[in-house]
């Protein structure tokens, strides 16, 4: 059976990463600089989270938690919705 070319990609990349990390020298120098990235990244993060928040702007977190919010409210409205729905459907509406 041919392989597609993610599984062919999967395999060359863990080929490489291997031999790569064969050297436990090797290996450690990159796993220090993956881990000083890491670092930088995140105080950069957090450098960003407080200039937007002494700017009086909105954050990357603020946006996720608002996106939760809504969605959490969605599925609020849409169990209201049903139940309204489960409601109706078995009191008939009263005739004036």
């Amino acid at each position: 059976m041919a392989k597609t070319v993610r599984e062919r990609a999967a395999e060359l990349g863990l080929k490489a990463m291997g031999k790569l990390f064969e050297d436990p020298k090797r290996a450690e120098t990159i796993a220090k600089a993956i881990g000083g990235l890491q670092q930088a990244k995140l105080a950069l993060d957090e450098a960003q989270e407080k200039a937007l928040r002494a700017a009086g702007l909105v954050t990357r977190e603020d946006f996720k938690n608002a996106g939760k919010r809504l969605s959490a409210l969605k599925r609020r409205v849409r169990d209201l919705a049903d139940d309204l729905d489960g409601l109706l459907v078995r009191e008939p509406r009263a005739k004036k």
